[in-house]
């Protein structure tokens, strides 16, 4: 069998590629609540842009990548639990305000390791050419590794952010509304 080394075409890049492509949550329960809570931790700590809680989701030689459905290559990668640090400061310089919606949620548990997929809608609040307030929507699929460390504590140990699309919309009645309706 011959592999074509050619680029995939948009039907090939619909699922990204992770370590739970398919398949049901298996564990121990309290794990896959404990996992739970880790995805959601690192929503609340991104939209809180706590650079103390991001770091300390990560295992220290965790690697995040960010990737965007149109483009073949990472959009970024960062390595190391110090280094993400970077992630919380970068959307406070560019956003305002971000919500992230954690959505659902499916792992499977293997002694101290254990793959994941997360569902999450995010939401980047800011000020478009015009000025006016916008929304930056973003359709996420995250495609996880995650290790329990010897304090018993589960952290990333690879983080792949996939996003699948986005949108820019017009906001209303934000705090970065320059015009307020009667």
């Amino acid at each position: 069998m011959e592999l074509n080394a050619t680029k995939p075409d948009a039907a090939e890049r619909a699922r990204p590629a992770g370590p739970l492509a398919a398949g049901r949550s298996a564990g121990d329960p309290a794990d896959r609540l404990a996992l739970r809570d880790l995805v959601e931790s690192y929503a609340a700590a991104a939209d809180a842009r706590d650079e103390e809680l991001f770091v300390s989701l990560f295992a220290d030689d965790a690697v995040l990548q960010v990737r965007y459905a149109d483009l073949d290559e990472p959009a970024t990668t960062v390595t190391g639990a110090a280094a993400m640090a970077v992630i919380p400061r970068a959307l406070r310089a560019r956003y305002p305000e971000t919500f992230h919606l954690v959505g659902n949620h499916r792992c499977q548990v293997d002694g101290n390791s254990a793959v994941g997929e997360t569902y999450c809608e995010a939401h980047h609040l800011h000020l478009d050419a015009d000025g006016e307030p916008a929304d930056l929507r973003m359709v996420i699929r995250y495609a996880d590794a995650y290790v329990r460390g010897g304090d018993g504590v589960w952290r990333f140990a690879r983080r792949t952010v996939n996003a699948r699309w986005q949108q820019v919309g017009p906001v209303t009645a934000s705090a970065l509304s320059t015009r307020r309706s009667v």
